[in-house]
């Protein structure tokens, strides 16, 4: 993010007041949804780190030979598990649900920098993706290597899994719980009561392993503005400055 922000701070000096606002407030909606992202990764580490200890916990009072009532060292941390473990959902989708909004925001940050084409509007990620190469092509860019592969598996692994298993799931029979691994790390797994044979399990990623693909991912945008800064469409501060 440190590329973009360097990015950014250099390039708008190029152009005239109004267009040198209005790029750099394109781009701000990125980096903000940017530190959502990262309030929503610290939170989370905490939630996880606790709810895993929780069970941990729990675990370590079972006793063996079969089920016995609850304790009441039990019960309160039956309740607080409870607790955390909605903490736990409730960061990780809230982190694809921005995510996805993350990447909406760049793919209309680059709209903006480029200028529209018609018929090929930049309004999502999946318009990106859908319309990089004739985007590019009506505007006469270069697309770096690995760009289109990045595009599409951010569209994978974070808009489809938003909408599939987030915002738009449906079904009455969805289960939802928690695991972890060595690594201490929690993420949700999405199982069907009474399943049938096409019901597939389906899990989580880890957050610190998106941040770090939104990071690769920023770093190939900023290649891509840079490699065809020349077709940017805003007025150069030289004809404010010589007028």
């Amino acid at each position: 993010m440190r590329k973009l922000e360097e990015f950014v701070s250099k390039e708008r000096e190029r152009f005239s007041i109004k267009d040198n606002n209005i790029f750099a407030f394109s781009f701000g909606k990125v980096t903000r949804r940017w530190m959502f992202l990262e309030i929503i990764r610290e939170r989370y580490r905490g939630a996880s780190a606790a709810f895993v200890a929780n069970s941990e916990a729990m675990r370590a009072t079972n006793k063996p030979g079969g089920p016995h009532l609850l304790t009441a060292e039990q019960l309160a941390l039956q309740s607080e598990g409870v607790r955390l473990s909605m903490a736990v959902h409730l960061d990780i989708e809230s982190f694809y649900l921005f995510a996805k909004i993350f990447l909406d925001d760049i793919a209309r940050a680059i709209e903006n920098y480029f200028g529209p084409a018609r018929g090929l509007a930049l309004d999502s990620h999946d318009d990106l993706e859908k319309r990089l190469e004739r985007y590019a092509d009506t505007k006469g860019l270069l697309i770096p290597n690995g760009l289109r592969e990045t595009i599409s598996d951010l569209r994978k692994r974070v808009a489809d899994f938003r909408d599939q298993e987030i915002a738009h799931e449906k079904s009455p029979r969805t289960m939802r719980g928690l695991t972890w691994g060595p690594d201490g790390e929690a993420s949700f797994i999405s199982t069907r009561l009474y399943p049938k044979e096409s019901d597939k399990q389906t899990n989580s990623e880890s957050l610190d392993g998106l941040a770090s693909a939104f990071e690769e991912y920023v770093s190939k945008v900023v290649d891509f503005l840079e490699e065809n800064s020349s077709k940017a469409r805003f007025e150069p501060a030289e004809e404010i400055q010589t007028s």
